[in-house]
């Protein structure tokens, strides 16, 4: 299965992998190789090799479980822009070669970028993964001239602090788009009157606690904030503040384990009010299980995956071998890799020799100019900064003002925005086509 085989060709950097969406090829060709580092400079696919998609992804370490789902469903995504445009690209095969980008671990992500600007034929990049890791890896890209189109990467600015160039682009939502969702339900939802919010003092969480607590305190709801540490598993102490507090809601703005440790503990401490936490928290594997379906029933999420189609499941199965458990965002990468495709199938120029030709600029317009009308998570197109909205021309600022000002929650699916709650042991999605009922 493709878990196993990225999992040991990557269990030690900096080895990579070339998957050709059935077979693998350990490699490592870059010895001694540098990263592009002019963006104008065309991007040469040399004849009778392969187009590169690169993958950054974390596919070992705490995030690897979602990382390597998330893999297998960008290899879902170009097999199957393969069935619908054929095998080759202009005569020549696709293959993608992934690294491991280590998530939220920023050397490790600067260093997968620069080995995927230094491969040969990589003309394209799905990822980076996390928004600590990007905020590192992005610079890397734009200095190669290399499009990147992240389906997780959510940290507010991400897209318009880039660099000059534009080459960065999401298909997730952004953090800021999250936490107004938290706050519309926290003050049209539950009629909150006080919030606790805790993150886990990472750049993702930071961003999204703040987004949260500045929309609750607009609309007149009382914050408290706390943060704590990654690797932090003792918060007891924090619990029994929180629950002689006795806030309408508490938050968590992080990961796992320290997302389901904390509900947990609040739990054993006595807590009555609603527990909630973020996209990334959002996991059977890693959430539910180690709490327990009865004790975690309720706890809600402001960002979960979205029911993709059985057919596409079929195919996820087939490859990575059981159904998704922990990631949030397998629609988002499929997405994103169909719009790369598409993009690189509309600019690569074939020479007269057998070899493409990509020019960065007319590849980043291209995906620009995106409208992709049957995504599986939705209508996707971008802004002039790169960030997702839901058609071309649409403005995202405008777009969210006018859903806030009508408290349409439902809004925010357009954007692949979708809460759930577990229930049952299972995570229900509470908007959207296959939305069940909140409780």
């Amino acid at each position: 299965m493709i878990d196993r085989l990225l999992k040991s060709a990557l269990i030690a950097l900096p080895v990579a992998v070339v998957i050709a969406c059935g077979s693998e090829t350990k490699t490592d060709d870059l010895a001694g190789a540098s990263p592009r580092a002019d963006a104008t400079k065309p991007i040469v696919v040399a004849a009778g090799a392969p187009v590169v998609v690169g993958i950054s992804m974390p596919l070992t370490g705490p995030s690897g479980t979602g990382g390597l789902e998330d893999s297998a469903a960008t290899l879902v995504a170009v097999n199957r822009w393969k069935a619908k445009n054929g095998s080759l690209m202009h005569g020549h095969e696709i293959r993608v070669r992934a690294e491991d980008d280590g998530c939220t671990e920023t050397d490790i992500a600067e260093q997968a970028a620069k080995r995927l600007a230094s491969a040969p034929s990589v003309a394209g990049v799905i990822g980076p993964y996390c928004s600590a890791g990007a905020e590192k890896a992005i610079p890397v890209y734009a200095a190669a001239g290399i499009v990147a189109i992240s389906g997780s990467a959510t940290k507010t600015n991400l897209a318009t602090d880039q660099p000059p160039g534009g080459f960065f682009f999401r298909t997730s939502y952004r953090n800021d788009l999250e936490g107004e969702l938290i706050g519309l339900y926290a003050k049209f939802g539950l009629q909150a009157t006080h919030v606790w919010v805790v993150d886990d003092s990472e750049a993702y969480g930071q961003d999204l606690a703040k987004s949260a607590s500045d929309i609750m305190q607009n609309n007149g709801i009382r914050v408290s904030r706390e943060s704590v540490r990654v690797g932090e598993k003792d918060f007891s102490d924090l619990a029994r503040r929180i629950k002689s507090d006795n806030p309408n809601l508490a938050v968590y703005a992080g990961f796992n384990p320290e997302a389901a440790l904390f509900y947990r503990q609040l739990k054993d401490a006595g807590f009555g009010g609603r527990i909630g936490s973020v996209d990334a928290a959002a996991s059977v594997r890693n959430f539910i299980e180690p709490v327990g379906s009865q004790l975690a029933d309720r706890a809600l999420f402001a960002g979960c995956a979205i029911t993709v189609p059985d057919d596409f499941m079929n195919e996820f199965v087939a490859i990575h071998g059981s159904k998704s458990e922990d990631s949030t965002s397998l629609a988002q990468y499929a997405d994103a890799a169909m719009i790369l495709l598409d993009a690189l199938q509309k600019t690569a120029e074939e020479q007269p020799d057998g070899s493409l030709i990509i020019a960065p600029g007319k590849l980043r317009e291209a995906v620009a100019a995106t409208a992709l009308t049957d995504g599986l998570s939705g209508s996707v197109a971008f802004d002039k900064s790169g960030d997702r909205v839901p058609k071309r021309g649409d403005d995202l600022k405008e777009f969210v003002d006018l859903a806030t000002a009508a408290q349409d929650v439902n809004a925010f699916t357009n954007l692949g925005l979708v809460p759930c709650q577990v229930q049952d042991g299972k995570l229900v999605n509470l908007l959207g086509p296959h939305a069940g009922e909140i409780r």
